[in-house]
């Protein structure tokens, strides 16, 4: 999470740990407008959070394209008008955010826990979210890594640059489609080990009777 927003952040979370211990305490409409509103502010917070990662999606994808690609200049060939490179660039924008996006609904439904279900339970999955959301980052990195890399040793006689640079509208087109449809496939392993992961750190926190 960018620093900027980490004050914020633990700011909003006291006030909605505090919202709903105090619905727990004392259930009253007045305490439920507390936890709603808890609730509310968390997913604010959710929301910004998202964009500047979106930003870091973006930018990161592309960046990782580039090197796979011996350094291409994406926007140089994309201000020549080279489809080719715009399509892998969309395919590679799209499969990082959708893996990430996966990580991110894992801190969503934490967030929710955390107003709904209790602190410890909602500690639990917030912190269960979190390392999903840094995993989501990581594999989605190495899913476009892995693509390019198993393209590169089944066409072992194509340029991949070379055919990118000619603005060669095929295999900018396959290789959008193999990015966005790898990344779909990651992307439900990674909710996966989400919902894996807050199940082992609920049942360790009950073990040691939190």
């Amino acid at each position: 999470m960018p620093r900027i927003f980490l004050p914020l952040f633990l700011s909003t979370l006291a006030f909605g740990l505090g919202a709903a211990e105090a619905a727990h305490a004392q259930p009253s409409p007045w305490m439920e407008v507390a936890g709603s509103l808890g609730g509310l502010v968390l997913a604010i917070i959710q929301l910004i959070v998202g964009l500047a990662i979106a930003a870091f999606a973006i930018t990161q994808g592309l960046s990782i394209v580039s090197r796979l690609l011996g350094g291409i200049d994406i926007w140089a060939e994309i201000a020549k008008k080279n489809t080719a490179v715009a399509l892998l660039a969309a395919g590679a924008v799209i499969s990082y955010t959708n893996v990430i996006g996966s990580g991110i609904d894992s801190m969503t439904a934490a967030l929710t826990t955390l107003v709904s279900g209790g602190i410890w339970n909602g500690l639990v999955g917030l912190i269960a979210g979190l390392i999903n959301l840094a995993v989501a980052i990581a594999v989605a990195s190495f899913a476009i890594t892995v693509t390019f890399k198993v393209m590169d040793k089944l066409t072992k006689n194509i340029d991949e640059k070379a055919e990118l640079s000619a603005n060669n509208t095929a295999i900018g087109a396959l290789y959008c489609g193999l990015l966005i449809g790898v990344s779909f496939l990651v992307s439900n392993g990674v909710a996966g080990i989400g919902k894996g992961l807050g199940m082992f750190l609920s049942a360790v926190a009950k073990a040691i009777g939190l």
